[in-house]
């Protein structure tokens, strides 16, 4: 007698259980859904050890990190950890189920961004650095550099065989070195006069770089230094008009706006001008996306590379002592060895909460925050706020303490509030210079000093970032500290020291 056997049942995860829904119908529904998802945030009610005491932890670091929330650790801890297995196998009642939810967080990832059959999602480092770097070795951009320097390899690609890259001067240091880094000629697009990058000068280069067998723009959806942002599938037309490759880093927007990869025209037709090439993500900056990676999101034609970016393990069809013959099925191929199986749904997970939460509710949250300090910042004559302030921007905002050193004055907000920025030049040095002035002479010697170990000289400064989790009483702390940063910090530069070599100050 015929015994039948069937595959255990595979366990969804239901992206409702992370946040009750509200109607919303009224004030009451929408305070009670905020509130719940303010209170869930991991962290929400801890304490600092200052040398000023007990402080409460205040975190305006978003556009660094995101939090964890427990919404998306309940669901790990307690429906996909229990069943913890390596993917790779169908067999096994676990291999199966990992599987499952791994693949099933790529389908619901590209669901949010709207990308289309053609586009591949794959999990790539710890950030949008890792899925840049990725993206320009599987287009053979790149020659390693111990080849470089013995052989100059790069001689012999004649000037007319070369790529072009455009790219702007509000790229982070991974959409902007990661490119210098090959064989392409760079060319900065200028801004236009509101600081986003300029649609019109973009179509004058590319016209000017017609020559060019392969022409690729990487811009910014928006800076995550003043958060401007830019008109993605506006430039992306342009490119396509011009038959370049549309690439974005969505590394600073991707928690906060919605990303539309293959958008529809009015006709309800796919725009193919305003259709986007890749996108890069760092998924560790959304709300609950801690520990998980970058994310590439690209066009599976630009991965023509016949032997895949880290061959191995899970990226093969067949491996006899003789031969090899490597997958076809692009997602695989570009994941050799162990993924990161938890990253990954974790991601989904962020996404599911991000999607929960919603993009206008977002919107509301933050600008609201960020229209109120504002208007009280740009009175306050002790600061500059960095770049155009009538332009759509996200709720990220940078500004310069007159007379103040950009640490100093982060050592004081988390010292005496708690409350957690950031100081430096948020890896985007060029696009310092132009927020600052800095021209050739003075960037010399600024490099100069730097390389002499006087790291304290670098020019900065302080970055707040809001979030739909943002509380009322955060938000007022951060106000009055910025406000005694302003009025009162130079009265308490003697208590304090700074070390030349990490330009960090600390107490005396």
């Amino acid at each position: 007698m015929a015994v039948t056997h069937s595959m255990p049942k595979l366990v969804d995860l239901d992206s409702d259980a992370l946040i009750s829904p509200f109607a919303a119908s009224d004030a009451a529904d929408e305070r009670a859904f905020v509130e719940a998802l303010q209170k869930g945030v991991i962290g929400s009610d801890a304490r600092l050890a200052t040398p000023e005491g007990d402080q409460p932890l205040l975190y305006f670091d978003y556009v660094a990190s995101g939090r964890f929330h427990r919404s998306v650790e309940d669901a790990l801890n307690s429906r996909v950890l229990p069943f913890m297995a390596n993917t790779h196998t169908e067999t096994s009642s676990t291999g199966r189920q990992m599987t499952h939810w791994y693949e099933r967080a790529f389908k619901r990832i590209a669901g949010y961004l709207h990308a289309d059959a053609n586009h591949v999602v794959i999990p790539v480092g710890s950030g949008s650095t890792g899925a840049v770097n990725r993206l320009i070795q599987a287009m053979g951009l790149r020659i390693p550099s111990t080849l470089e320097d013995r052989y100059e390899m790069s001689r012999l690609i004649e000037d007319d065989a070369r790529p072009v890259v455009f790219r702007s001067h509000m790229e982070h240091h991974s959409n902007d070195i990661t490119w210098r880094e090959t064989i392409a000629e760079t060319v900065y697009v200028p801004f236009d006069a509101t600081g986003r990058v300029s649609a019109e000068a973009l179509d004058e280069l590319l016209a000017k770089y017609a020559h060019a067998p392969l022409k690729i723009g990487t811009f910014s959806a928006a800076s995550n230094v003043t958060g401007i942002r830019n008109d993605c599938h506006g430039l992306a037309r342009v490119l396509h008009r011009h038959g370049a490759l549309a690439f974005f880093d969505y590394a600073a927007a991707g928690p906060y706006v919605d990303m539309d990869m293959a958008p529809v025209g009015a006709d309800g037709e796919p725009d193919a001008l305003a259709r986007l090439d890749a996108v890069f993500l760092s998924v560790h900056k959304f709300l609950g996306g801690p520990r998980a990676p970058g994310l590439l999101i690209a066009d599976r034609k630009l991965f023509s590379n016949r032997v895949p970016v880290e061959p191995g393990g899970g990226t093969v069809l067949y491996t006899s002592p003789d031969e090899h013959v490597y997958l076809t099925d692009t997602s695989h191929r570009e994941t050799g060895g162990t993924p990161p199986i938890v990253g990954v749904i974790q991601a989904g997970l962020a996404f599911d909460l991000k999607a929960a939460i919603g993009h206008q509710r977002t919107f509301d949250i933050e600008h609201g925050y960020l229209e109120r300090a504002l208007a009280e910042w740009t009175k306050e004559p002790g600061i500059e706020i960095l770049g155009d302030l009538n332009v759509e921007r996200l709720g990220i905002v940078s500004m310069i303490f007159h007379g103040l050193h950009h640490n100093f004055a982060v050592a004081l907000l988390n010292d005496y509030f708690g409350v957690q920025v950031r100081g430096g030049c948020m890896c985007a040095g060029p696009y310092g210079h132009e927020l600052l002035g800095i021209d050739e002479d003075v960037s010399l010697r600024i490099r100069k000093l730097l390389e002499q170990g006087n790291c304290g000289v670098k020019p900065g400064w302080v970055r707040v970032g809001f979030s739909p989790v943002t509380r009322e009483d955060e938000f007022q702390a951060l106000m009055e500290g910025v406000r005694f940063v302003a009025r009162e910090g130079r009265k308490y530069l003697d208590r304090y020291e700074m070390t030349d070599a990490s330009g960090e100050w600390r107490r005396k």
